[in-house]
């Protein structure tokens, strides 16, 4: 199984703000659904709040300490660990980490991919995305996107894939 994270953040590493993402970017959300749809993905209770519910066509294991949290529409788990193996005993190719700060950063080590879109912008925010060691990851693809009509700012998606020695 290929771990994956799956993340837009800004030059200054700003993935959110107020549990929302801090622009709007209709092409990024569309390539996130693309590159996600009928995979499971792993997000923090958070995350889970702030899409209003489960992402549609993908299993949902939301990771959460809270002991009353038992939404209908998503598997809850108590660890990143729990969620890992739960994630693992479905026997996927992939599994995407989708948020948020803190559930990246503590698998940030874990992963074998980043999808990450970069937003050219500067911007204001509470979530971060952790600092990438340029040393464990090199740049299986790049596409490069002006801004337009619909999508206010430049943006980069990189497909970031881990070194292994």
């Amino acid at each position: 199984m290929v771990l994956s994270h799956i993340v837009a953040v800004s030059e200054n590493f700003v993935i959110g703000k107020n549990n929302r993402l801090p622009w709007k970017m209709p092409e990024d959300a569309r390539y996130f659904h693309k590159v996600t749809d009928g995979h499971i993905v792993i997000m923090g209770r958070k995350n889970y709040e702030a899409n209003k519910g489960a992402l549609k066509n993908r299993t949902n294991i939301v990771v959460t300490r809270s002991q009353t949290f038992r939404p209908d529409d998503a598997i809850v788990t108590s660890s990143i660990k729990e969620a890992i193996e739960k994630a693992d005993s479905f026997l996927p190719e992939e599994v995407f980490i989708v948020g948020g700060g803190e559930i990246y950063r503590q698998t940030l080590d874990m992963v074998q991919r980043i999808y990450i879109t970069i937003i050219q912008t500067t911007v204001e925010g509470d979530a971060f995305y952790p600092r990438i060691d340029p040393t464990s990851f090199h740049i299986h693809s790049k596409i490069f996107k002006k801004a337009d009509n619909e999508n206010p700012f430049d943006h980069t998606y990189y497909i970031l894939e881990k070194h292994f020695h």
